[in-house]
């Protein structure tokens, strides 16, 4: 195969319009055999025009199995030997790329920049919050810092800690991006995310697990991007991701969910690809999802010239009913007015019935204070008394123990022989004038 030096000099020889010393060297080169040398003259011979030249070149290395960088060179010989940049030339995205020169390192496929302006062109001069995956030496935040304004909030992220350095003037967070729980930390600090741009590590595992961490903490009417998607096609980015799928697969299976409500037969639909995603825009080794949450699609006819030989009394009928209708809401929201107010005045007139209530409690608790005190001296003086006919009660009953006990010893003291026989005595003293 040509080696790079042989291919710059062929493209130049394209590109300052001299294709003979392109041909030329494709057919002295030894380090080529009949087979390749056929299908390199055949793309340099094929087309007069210098940036069909470059492309069909370019093409031809690819078939042939080149090195990436050498048809990578051949696209760019095509692009720039067309008018296409040209038409790029209005890109805000492409026009900071190729004038910024002495800035920070970036490194862009340039077919990415239409992408950028189509998807993020609505955010322009918006307070947004922007979310960088894959932040390098800082160009990715720097360009969009141009494009959307001074009002938006740039963050990005790395697995590097130089990025944080080289990105000076941003918010850098080190951490995995195939890591949840660390994006989770990201975006309860930063977000929640109007834009997140997926530009790190390529691999599959890495591309899936970011998109299902942060794409449900996207801010609604939010868009998601992820870059170089070519990787799920490059053998050495196939860290696969669940299930063994490479991140376009992945993406695939999101078509299904888009599409969830015409085949599914789940009540509650999965969120948040199935009610969330609102769109899924998938370019040359770009993907661009959108989240908003979508309304029950249902389809109606219309078109059918119903309108004519509509009958008048029909049409009548219906505005009466209209009309009904609209007089039966403004009158219930009168009621309910008028209800609010009756509620509101039976509210103040049975606080006040409450407050005089209270007052009066208070008058009178201050009234029968005296009287309490008057009853409490009586209930004293009540007490004195009870204990005073106790003891006047227990002295009767001591005093009828002690007559009957004397009764007793008199009714003897009759009975007995020495009192008979005095009685005569005391009758003559009883007869006895008192001295």
């Amino acid at each position: 195969m040509l080696d790079p030096d042989d291919i710059a000099i062929i493209l130049h020889a394209i590109a300052t319009g001299f294709p003979d010393r392109a041909v030329n060297v494709v057919a002295m080169s030894d380090k080529i055999d009949e087979n390749q040398r056929a299908v390199l003259w055949g793309a340099l011979t094929a087309d007069p025009d210098r940036s069909t030249q470059a492309r069909h070149f370019g093409d031809a290395l690819r078939s042939l199995g080149a090195e990436r960088h050498s048809v990578n060179e051949c696209y760019r010989a095509a692009f720039y030997a067309s008018d296409d940049w040209k038409k790029l030339s209005s890109n805000p995205f492409f026009a900071f790329f190729s004038a910024d020169r002495s800035g920070y390192p970036l490194d862009k496929w340039i077919h990415y920049f239409p992408i950028y302006e189509r998807h993020l062109a609505r955010y322009r001069g918006a307070p947004v919050r922007v979310l960088e995956i894959g932040v390098y030496r800082g160009g990715g935040l720097e360009l969009l810092r141009n494009f959307l304004g001074p009002d938006a909030c740039l963050v990005g992220i790395d697995i590097d800690e130089v990025a944080r350095a080289a990105a000076r003037g941003y918010e850098v967070e080190i951490g995995d991006q195939a890591d949840p729980e660390f994006l989770q930390r990201v975006s309860q600090k930063h977000g929640p995310f109007d834009i997140v741009i997926d530009d790190g590590g390529h691999t599959m595992r890495q591309q899936t697990a970011s998109v299902e961490a942060l794409f449900p903490m996207l801010k609604d009417e939010g868009t998601y991007l992820v870059e170089d998607c070519h990787t799920s096609y490059w053998p050495e980015y196939a860290d696969q991701g669940p299930d063994g799928l490479t991140f376009i697969e992945w993406v695939k299976a999101r078509i299904d969910d888009l599409h969830a409500y015409h085949y599914s037969r789940s009540e509650h639909l999965q969120a948040p690809w199935q009610t969330c995603l609102d769109g899924l825009h998938v370019y040359d080794s770009v993907v661009v999802l959108t989240k908003a949450r979508r309304a029950a699609p249902f389809s109606e006819l219309t078109g059918t010239s119903e309108f004519i030989n509509y009958p008048r009394q029909t049409g009548a009928i219906h505005l009466e009913m209209l009309a009904t209708r609209d007089a039966a809401i403004s009158r219930a929201a009168d009621l309910e007015a008028e209800t609010a107010a009756v509620r509101a005045q039976a509210e103040l007139e049975t606080a006040a019935i409450r407050a005089q209530a209270e007052a009066e409690g208070e008058r009178s608790r201050e009234e029968l204070r005296p009287l309490r005190s008057e009853l409490a001296g009586v209930r004293s003086d009540m007490a004195r008394v009870s204990a005073d006919l106790e003891r006047l009660r227990e002295e009767h009953e001591q005093t009828c123990s002690d007559l009957l006990g004397s009764w007793g010893i008199i009714r003897e003291m009759r009975q007995s022989r020495s009192w008979k026989m005095t009685a005569p005595i005391r009758r003559l003293k009883n007869t006895l004038p008192p001295r």
